[in-house]
């Protein structure tokens, strides 16, 4: 480690920035920006073509955890062909799960430069039903992996800066959705969009795999095979709340420095190491003490309520084999304080562990994302 390094810890754990920015220039003060306020667009031609398509991706101001103006950036695919329904083309804000820590990982840059990842594979079904799909990165511009209101307002404005982009399907039906670490942006999008982005109107959002509570996946995940996603979430966690960088050992900070710029394989494939994260803390219950667990509050949703409908769905033991990471618990608890609050909510349990279940349940989350935008094709 160098002596500028330990000096600021933050800055030391920060992703590396790209080394031919271009489009992801730092725009330098935007405070002469409002939050989705569009700052560059282009389009582009992704690395694997998506025939039939228009790509573009694009830069806005958003908000950072701390009430910051950040970048963010998205990208919009829309098919040419025209839309067959009534009234505009509908729009899936698709939510990927990224479950990285480096900037070459988030989707724009992917689909640009890369090959794009799509789990669960919904992305040919959304565009084979004509729908135009915005991808945002919703990491933000720190790759905050698993960091709620971050998350949440990288989506929001990035459906802002969309209306600005394309005002004719300003006002489409819209849902929003995503998996895993992308139903972390789903579900915290569409608990803040009634105070952050008021103006903005959804369908509803449907979100499966959904990790709700730290201290559940400490015990579910930490020490286990999760444990590398489980450290990765907790150095993106750290990037929004630089408090946390504190309860790092020398060694375990060494490490975050070391993984810094990873993306998901590698991350997840450390969990065969099954690290517990205590042994890299100077506090040998880090996770019990008041800097965590004042991190862990604040990145638990449920506090408020969606105004939209809401699907969220699960593996459940109760149909076979349930998710061994994220445990069912934890979203069924979501379900019933949203509930309580007012909030239509379908639950859907299907069979299977994270992945599996993240595949079995495609055909009933179409089926909600085409009721919810009333295609008279579904």
């Amino acid at each position: 480690m160098t002596d500028a390094q330990r000096a600021d810890r933050h800055a030391a754990i920060l992703p590396t920035p790209l080394a031919k920015p271009t489009f992801y220039a730092d725009p330098g003060d935007l405070a002469g920006y409002a939050p989705g306020e569009i700052i560059r667009t282009e389009v582009v031609r992704p690395r694997i073509p998506l025939p039939g398509t228009v790509v573009h991706r694009f830069m806005v101001r958003s908000t950072d955890t701390a009430g910051n103006a950040v970048p963010v950036t998205a990208t919009l695919i829309e098919p040419t062909r025209p839309w067959p329904g009534d009234g505009p083309r509908p729009v899936v804000v698709r939510n990927q799960p990224i479950n990285s820590l480096g900037l070459k990982a988030a989707p724009s840059y992917r689909i640009a430069h890369r090959a794009y990842v799509d789990v669960p594979p919904l992305l040919p079904l959304l565009l084979a039903r004509r729908y135009a799909v915005l991808i945002p990165d919703h990491e933000g511009p720190r790759m905050a992996y698993s960091a709620g209101v971050m998350a949440a307002h990288a989506v929001l404005d990035s459906v802002r800066g969309f209306n600005r982009l394309r005002p004719e399907l300003a006002e489409s039906p819209s849902v929003i959705t995503g998996y895993s670490g992308g139903a972390i942006a789903t579900v915290w999008a569409a608990q803040e969009q009634p105070a952050y982005a008021p103006e903005l109107t959804f369908r509803g959002a449907a979100a499966g795999g959904t990790p709700t509570d730290f201290n559940l996946l400490l015990r579910s995940m930490n020490g286990k095979l999760g444990s590398g996603l489980f450290a990765a979430a907790t150095i993106g966690q750290a990037r929004e709340y630089p408090q946390m960088t504190e309860l790092f050992s020398d060694f375990g900070f060494y490490l975050a420095t070391r993984v810094r710029d990873l993306p998901q394989p590698p991350l997840a494939a450390a969990g065969v190491a099954r690290l517990d994260l205590s042994l890299l803390a100077d506090d040998p219950e880090p996770f019990d003490s008041e800097v965590a667990q004042a991190v862990i509050a604040a990145n638990k949703p449920g506090a408020t309520a969606p105004a939209m409908p809401v699907m969220l769905y699960h593996g459940s033991p109760s149909r076979w084999v349930g998710d061994q990471f994220i445990p069912e618990e934890g979203v069924l608890e979501l379900a019933d304080r949203w509930r309580a609050r007012g909030t239509a909510v379908d639950y859907l349990p299907v069979p299977g562990e994270h992945l599996i279940a993240a595949g079995w349940a495609i055909p009933g989350v179409m089926r909600w994302i085409n009721r919810s935008l009333q295609d008279p094709t579904a």
